[in-house]
């Protein structure tokens, strides 16, 4: 039996699609890293400049990205999973 996840009737959707996306951000951050860094690494052997703009544009969108993936301080809706989850914590303690 597979435990890693839980059974389809327990598991949470929402909080599913919220761990997707926070994954594939995870991944993007990873792949930004090596990439930009490999790439300076060899304008700077090859004596180039570093180049900045690379870092900058990819950089935005992923900060986007880390965005919709993490949301905002305000996210209502994850706000309101958190505190319903809350909710149900303490109900069940009583």
């Amino acid at each position: 039996m597979n435990t890693t996840f839980t059974s389809a009737p327990e598991r949470n959707e929402f909080l599913m699609k919220i761990a997707r996306r926070r994954v594939k951000f995870q991944k993007h951050a990873i792949v930004y890293l090596i990439v930009c860094s490999v790439i300076s690494l060899l304008c700077l052997v090859s004596g180039g400049r570093v180049p900045v703009d690379l870092w900058w544009a990819w950089g935005i969108g992923l900060g986007f990205h880390g965005i919709g993936a993490y949301g905002l301080l305000l996210d209502e809706q994850k706000a309101t999973e958190e505190e319903y989850l809350k909710l149900i914590r303490q109900e069940r303690e009583n």
